[in-house]
């Protein structure tokens, strides 16, 4: 068979250049996820939905439109998702498939929903809820009437709106970066560009790895403040809290931070997996898991959400400092020192976050094995591998 029609056969007919390509799923979900919300936030204006802006005391961890009349926020809402919608619509106009040259606008739209929802709508609360969605069938042992607690928050509009706008940031960020690659010619599955070689794909995954490693140090190492500040808790002492809130934890428990704590520890290893074997293939102490391939989303997944949640309490905690209403007690903690060590390990959350993007962008990266769509690649190796290979020269 020629290689021009071998070439042929390993592609779908519908990303042919000749023929306009069909409305990538990506785009169509962000595009579902826009108009959806667009009804929600028309919902809140008419009040026929509770609005999550009532809050007050989310003011403390970013929640920006908690200060000011709901319709601000609601309004705000709309025009990100009809922005979303214009964005999706000017999308399908302009894919005409991988080989065409597209224009640049949508994906700057598209960047910029993604900014308006992780640095505006989102906010600290989600990373708690997440938090506390790990620890709490450990938790329920303890204090049982944290499940009633959670399942009445779970409920909550606030939160129901944290989730769906975490959602819409991933959709849009998919969608964004799939246009990005066609813009670029390039395979809008794998992101390779034609005539990619045995070489480059050695050159891109020792890159990816030594900026993984980076990376991941960076997010650990922020992560790690706080459960710096919980962990001596188990051992009575006092770290993070007022003598107030002390006496007042030491009645109700300080199991809760205890325990996010110890999932901080265990956030900070799995980050550390990114640029590890046991990050390839399952160790061997896991019983019937041992030894298989880490999927790659199962490992991305996850990293870009707590990413996101990493930022938003980031930004939230340093605008709750910068305002004055971080020292209230609805941020948590007392004044003086005590709000300072929480600014610190929740406001390095921000880095920590844009260097988890980093560490599992450059995972997925080095990763990614033959792409079922362009044929090109070859399969993902072990770090060990790589870093053999980087110091004899050969791929």
């Amino acid at each position: 068979m020629p290689p021009t029609q071998l070439d042929r056969s390993r592609q779908p007919d519908d990303v042919s250049p000749q023929a306009p390509h069909p409305l990538p799923r990506s785009v169509l979900f962000a595009l579902l996820w826009s108009i959806a919300t667009a009804v929600t936030a028309i919902s809140w204006a008419l009040d026929l939905l509770p609005h999550p802006f009532g809050d007050a005391d989310q003011i403390a961890i970013g929640a920006v439109f908690n200060t000011s009349d709901p319709l601000i926020g609601t309004a705000f809402t709309l025009v990100v998702a009809l922005a979303g919608v214009a964005c999706a619509l000017v999308m399908r106009r302009t894919w005409h498939g991988p080989a065409a040259v597209v224009p640049s606008a949508p994906l700057l739209a598209a960047w910029g929903i993604v900014a308006a929802l992780t640095l505006v709508l989102l906010h600290g609360s989600l990373l708690a809820f997440l938090g506390y969605t790990v620890v709490l069938p450990f938790l329920a042992w303890f204090e049982p009437a944290l499940l009633p607690a959670f399942v009445a928050a779970v409920t909550r509009p606030d939160t129901i709106f944290q989730l769906t706008a975490t959602l819409g940031a991933v959709l849009w960020g998919n969608a964004a970066l799939r246009y990005r690659r066609a813009e670029r010619a390039a395979c809008v599955t794998c992101g390779r560009t034609p005539g990619w070689s045995v070489t480059d794909e050695a050159r891109t995954r020792s890159r990816a790895l030594r900026t993984g490693q980076v990376a991941s140090w960076v997010a650990a190492g922020g992560l790690l403040i706080y459960p710096a500040m919980r962990i001596p808790w188990l051992f009575g002492i006092r770290i993070g809290v007022d003598a107030e809130t002390w006496a007042q934890l030491q009645e109700e428990g300080v199991e809760a931070g205890i325990a996010l704590g110890l999932a901080g520890l265990v956030g900070a290893v799995l980050i550390a997996g990114l640029v590890r074997d046991w990050g390839v293939h399952v160790p061997r102490w896991m019983l019937g898991l041992a030894g298989r391939r880490v999927p790659i989303a199962a490992a991305v997944a996850p990293a870009i959400v707590v990413t996101i949640g990493f930022v938003a309490l980031g930004r939230g905690t340093l605008m709750g400092a910068l305002t004055g209403a971080l020292g209230g007690r609805g941020g948590g903690v007392a004044s003086g020192a005590d709000v300072g060590m929480h600014v610190v390990a929740f406001g390095a959350l921000l880095p920590a976050g844009v260097a988890l993007a980093v560490a599992a962008a450059a995972y997925a990266v080095r990763r990614r094995a033959e792409c079922r769509v362009c044929g090109q690649g070859t399969v993902d190796v072990a770090v060990r591998d790589l870093r053999t290979a980087a110091v004899t020269g050969r791929p």
